[in-house]
């Protein structure tokens, strides 16, 4: 918004002085050596002096309308605006953990996260187990971002080769994509009445598509192995395209803290 303000004063300034100029140019005429009466053009020269002037003196007008509206367009949205990105932190928060956690060993049911049991925690931890990985310790805020993510893209890999693990990652990936697809659906009509935060929406059709490509290939993958081909190939596709989701994830949910104002995030009132 602030940088919206200045680009519309440079633009309102520059345009005021134009005007001033244009306005007072007839001025001009009284110079030695310019007679525009005697060349029959003075009322003519008067008349497109005067309109260029008004039209430049009501785009300035505009613009300064323009400046005074969005800024309280901002002031009566804030309370929504602050609503709608908290709800999507939320769902982005959720879908990145939903992601990590069959990797990491994470417990989805102990962070509150609707759908989830502590049976999908325990089935979790069996199918590290098996592929001997051990669980990292995630942060103990309710973000998750102390993760070591060379241990994570080590052990995914060893994880690729589980069919069972990448038959539930697709699963886990479907649904992740269907649970922030809804939440976007549900805030788009609001977003799209609130100054400049439609803008903010943007990097969740980025994640969407990362999310669609994620859960082909684990489709992919799962093929591989269930019909006993090389899935090299497929494993270094899947664990390319979870790698750009996590990143995806991460970005825009950094985004949607700083404007959803939680006081968890080190956000305080009297810096609004």
């Amino acid at each position: 918004m602030a940088t919206t303000d200045r680009s519309i004063t440079r633009t309102s300034s520059l345009l005021l002085v134009v005007a001033v100029v244009v306005i007072l140019s007839p001025s001009l005429l009284d110079v030695a050596g310019i007679d525009l009466d005697e060349a029959g053009v003075k009322y003519t020269s008067d008349a497109v002096l005067s309109l260029v002037g008004i039209f430049i003196t009501a785009r300035v007008i505009d613009a300064w309308s323009r400046r005074r509206q969005a800024a309280l367009d901002t002031r009566r949205f804030a309370g929504i605006s602050t609503i709608a990105f908290r709800t999507l932190s939320q769902t982005v928060n959720d879908v990145g953990r939903m992601l990590l956690a069959p990797v990491i060993g994470g417990n989805l049911y102990a962070a509150a996260i609707p759908g989830f049991t502590p049976e999908h925690h325990a089935e979790n931890l069996e199918s590290l187990r098996l592929s001997n990985v051990d669980p990292q310790r995630q942060a103990l805020s309710g973000f998750w971002d102390s993760i070591d993510d060379a241990k994570l893209v080590a052990d995914l890999r060893v994880l690729c080769a589980d069919p069972e693990f990448v038959d539930r990652m697709f699963r886990v990936t479907a649904g992740a994509r269907r649970r922030l697809q809804e939440s976007m659906a549900d805030w788009a009509p609001v977003m799209v009445t609130v100054p400049e935060a439609n803008e903010q929406l943007e990097p969740g059709w980025l994640l969407a598509d990362r999310l669609v490509e994620l859960a082909e290939s684990w489709r992919s993958l799962g093929i591989d192995l269930a019909e006993q081909r090389d899935p090299a190939v497929a494993t270094e596709r899947a664990v390319g395209h979870y790698r750009g989701t996590i990143l995806s994830y991460r970005g825009w949910l950094e985004e949607l803290q700083l404007r959803a104002k939680l006081p968890t995030r080190g956000y305080h009132r009297d810096e609004d």
